[in-house]
């Protein structure tokens, strides 16, 4: 009987905490840093100037995550409100 495979790809984001990177990095071979480095130095990174906002829409993208307390919410406001990032 005929056959075919199939190969599925699927894509997902994930973050990848700073202290897990740097322990990946830890346990590569000396070959791999340096195609890592090499890599990393023939795509340079893409900086953006950073984007002033108002303090609503800040807020609101922190809320609608529902992964804060309204205490943090209320701190973060008033944080907000002493800092140059805010218009």
């Amino acid at each position: 009987m005929p056959q075919i495979t199939l190969k599925e790809t699927i894509t997902k984001k994930i973050e990848i905490p700073m202290d897990t990177l740097y322990a990946l990095i830890d346990k590569l071979t000396a070959e791999e840093r340096k195609k890592l480095l090499e890599k990393l130095k023939a795509k340079p990174v893409k900086l953006r100037p950073f984007k002033k906002d108002k303090i609503d829409s800040i807020l609101t993208d922190f809320a609608a995550t529902n992964l804060y307390e309204d205490e943090f919410l209320k701190d973060l406001e008033e944080g907000l409100k002493k800092s140059s990032i805010c218009l």
